[in-house]
């Protein structure tokens, strides 16, 4: 039953991403981000990443299609040294805390707890669903996103629309 009700979440997740996903969307440069990394130690903002192109993965410890992608973003972000990966939860720490505690994440990961609506619909999320993926150029704007799953081909050529070289 389990199993039956995960490829049904994936199903529906599949086919919001299909009516409302897109390889590069025309937005304004977008806000400061300034969240606190999953363990309370720092806040990490853009900023942080001047002049780089970065990735940034929202997810829930709860939506089957973030736990179903998480693997790959974590194999892919070491591949693609000129862009900075930043995983998003969107989540309460504790329940974030947790659930990366099985996983292996190799790249920072920080946390919106707090409004992450607005966060979503800051970088064009208005439907505020997860997951959600955004790359933003070297000077920060928005240049690809995607609602739902990425795969290794969608995160390559969302690297190349927004400047990055291709995968080592």
């Amino acid at each position: 039953m389990k199993a039956q009700l995960e490829r049904a979440a994936r199903l529906l997740w599949a086919l919001v991403a299909a009516a409302t996903c897109h390889a590069s969307v025309a937005a304004p440069p977008v806000m400061a981000l300034e969240l606190p990394t999953l363990d309370g130690t720092t806040f990490v903002t853009l900023d942080d990443y001047a002049g780089r192109p970065v990735l940034l993965n929202f997810w829930g410890s709860e939506c089957p299609p973030c736990i179903a992608e998480l693997p790959l973003l974590f194999a892919q972000a070491p591949r693609y040294s000129q862009m900075q990966f930043l995983g998003i939860a969107v989540d309460q720490r504790a329940a974030a805390a947790r659930f990366l505690a099985r996983m292996r994440p190799s790249y920072p990961q920080l946390v919106a707890s707090t409004q992450p609506e607005v966060l979503l619909r800051r970088f064009g999320n208005k439907a505020g669903a997860l997951p959600f993926t955004v790359v933003v150029d070297a000077r920060h704007e928005v240049c690809a996103s995607r609602l739902g799953e990425v795969d290794a081909a969608w995160i390559a050529a969302a690297a190349q629309a927004c400047g990055t070289a291709s995968a080592r």
